[in-house]
């Protein structure tokens, strides 16, 4: 297997956490919408960063 695959994968569930938590502290005063705001876009910019890796990879092994 892939371990690139396996990193974005690592990545998508520490997304999928974070965002279930987010959803159960909405309510609450835990963390400001700032907090949350910030976290989602770290998150994401992570996610998005191993999607292009991976997608430069996979573009330089074909052309090989």
């Amino acid at each position: 297997m892939d371990i690139e695959l396996l990193s974005w994968l690592g990545n998508f569930i520490n997304f999928m956490i974070f965002s279930y938590l987010a959803l159960a502290v909405v309510g609450t005063s835990c963390f400001s919408i700032f907090q949350m705001s910030l976290s989602m876009f770290g998150l994401l910019s992570s996610i998005i960063v191993q999607v292009v890796s991976i997608s430069i990879k996979t573009s330089g092994d074909e052309a090989k």
